[in-house]
Protein backbone atom coordinates (compact mmCIF):
# COMPACT_ATOMS: atom_id res chain seq x y z
CA UNK A 1 0.00 0.00 0.00
CA UNK A 2 1.30 2.94 -1.08
CA UNK A 3 1.49 5.95 1.38
CA UNK A 4 -1.43 8.23 -0.28
CA UNK A 5 -3.35 5.08 0.65
CA UNK A 6 -2.24 4.23 4.00
CA UNK A 7 -3.29 8.23 5.13
CA UNK A 8 -6.53 8.53 3.16
CA UNK A 9 -7.33 5.04 5.35
CA UNK A 10 -5.93 6.71 8.28
CA UNK A 11 -8.16 9.38 7.80
CA UNK A 12 -11.46 7.11 7.33
CA UNK A 13 -11.03 4.96 10.28
CA UNK A 14 -10.80 8.15 12.68
CA UNK A 15 -13.49 10.12 11.29
CA UNK A 16 -15.56 7.12 11.60
CA UNK A 17 -14.51 6.60 15.06
CA UNK A 18 -15.53 10.05 16.03
CA UNK A 19 -19.24 9.81 14.40
CA UNK A 20 -19.41 6.70 16.73
CA UNK A 21 -18.43 8.85 19.59
CA UNK A 22 -21.33 9.26 22.34
CA UNK A 23 -21.39 12.15 24.63
CA UNK A 24 -18.79 11.29 28.05
CA UNK A 25 -17.74 13.27 30.97
CA UNK A 26 -14.88 15.27 30.48
CA UNK A 27 -14.59 16.81 34.07
CA UNK A 28 -16.74 17.15 37.19
CA UNK A 29 -16.64 19.69 40.05
CA UNK A 30 -15.91 18.40 42.88
CA UNK A 31 -13.55 16.48 40.82
CA UNK A 32 -13.51 12.28 41.10
CA UNK A 33 -11.08 11.16 43.94
CA UNK A 34 -10.61 15.10 45.77
CA UNK A 35 -10.55 16.09 48.90
CA UNK A 36 -12.12 19.18 50.02
CA UNK A 37 -11.68 21.34 53.09
CA UNK A 38 -14.64 22.83 52.61
CA UNK A 39 -18.49 21.87 51.52
CA UNK A 40 -19.10 22.82 48.15
CA UNK A 41 -22.22 24.57 47.33
CA UNK A 42 -23.03 22.71 43.93
CA UNK A 43 -22.18 19.52 42.12
CA UNK A 44 -20.94 20.58 38.61
CA UNK A 45 -20.63 18.00 35.46
CA UNK A 46 -18.90 19.15 32.42
CA UNK A 47 -19.60 16.91 29.49
CA UNK A 48 -18.63 16.42 25.82
CA UNK A 49 -22.04 17.79 24.42
CA UNK A 50 -25.28 18.93 25.55
CA UNK A 51 -27.18 16.33 27.72
CA UNK A 52 -29.81 16.08 29.94
CA UNK A 53 -29.89 14.53 33.35
CA UNK A 54 -32.29 11.91 33.80
CA UNK A 55 -31.22 10.76 37.39
CA UNK A 56 -28.84 12.00 40.67
CA UNK A 57 -28.38 11.25 44.01
CA UNK A 58 -25.65 11.22 46.73
CA UNK A 59 -24.83 9.01 49.45
CA UNK A 60 -22.55 9.47 52.44
CA UNK A 61 -20.09 6.45 52.89
CA UNK A 62 -22.61 4.22 55.68
CA UNK A 63 -25.35 6.25 54.43
CA UNK A 64 -28.77 5.81 52.26
CA UNK A 65 -28.48 7.38 49.18
CA UNK A 66 -30.55 10.72 48.42
CA UNK A 67 -31.83 11.73 45.04
CA UNK A 68 -31.12 15.33 43.73
CA UNK A 69 -33.18 17.45 42.29
CA UNK A 70 -32.99 17.55 38.52
CA UNK A 71 -32.46 20.30 36.44
CA UNK A 72 -35.38 21.77 33.90
CA UNK A 73 -34.62 23.09 30.78
CA UNK A 74 -32.98 22.02 27.79
CA UNK A 75 -29.55 19.76 27.12
CA UNK A 76 -27.04 21.37 28.36
CA UNK A 77 -23.25 21.02 28.35
CA UNK A 78 -21.96 22.08 31.79
CA UNK A 79 -25.16 21.17 34.49
CA UNK A 80 -24.97 22.43 37.78
CA UNK A 81 -27.04 21.11 40.75
CA UNK A 82 -27.34 22.18 44.24
CA UNK A 83 -25.73 20.13 46.88
CA UNK A 84 -27.57 19.48 50.35
CA UNK A 85 -25.72 20.66 53.58
CA UNK A 86 -22.31 17.75 53.69
CA UNK A 87 -20.80 16.87 56.88
CA UNK A 88 -17.63 15.62 56.64
CA UNK A 89 -17.45 12.17 55.08
CA UNK A 90 -16.69 10.47 51.70
CA UNK A 91 -19.14 10.54 49.48
CA UNK A 92 -20.41 9.19 45.99
CA UNK A 93 -22.25 11.04 43.75
CA UNK A 94 -23.90 9.32 40.92
CA UNK A 95 -25.29 10.51 37.81
CA UNK A 96 -27.41 9.31 34.28
CA UNK A 97 -27.86 11.43 31.60
CA UNK A 98 -29.21 11.55 27.48
CA UNK A 99 -27.37 12.89 25.19
CA UNK A 100 -29.42 14.58 22.07
CA UNK A 101 -28.63 11.24 20.25
CA UNK A 102 -30.69 9.15 22.65
CA UNK A 103 -27.46 7.21 24.05
CA UNK A 104 -27.44 6.70 27.84
CA UNK A 105 -24.31 7.21 29.81
CA UNK A 106 -23.54 7.28 33.60
CA UNK A 107 -21.27 7.43 36.21
CA UNK A 108 -20.15 8.11 40.11
CA UNK A 109 -17.91 10.92 41.01
CA UNK A 110 -16.08 10.12 44.46
CA UNK A 111 -15.40 12.81 46.94
CA UNK A 112 -14.35 13.23 50.17
CA UNK A 113 -14.96 16.54 52.65
CA UNK A 114 -12.55 16.38 55.25
CA UNK A 115 -12.61 17.75 58.50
Amino acid sequence: MNRGCALLLAFALSAGAAALAHTHLEQSTPADGSVLRSAPAEFVLHFSEPAQLTALAIEKEGGASQKLALPAGKPKAQIAVPLPALSPAHYVVSWRAMSADGHVVHGQVHFTLAQ
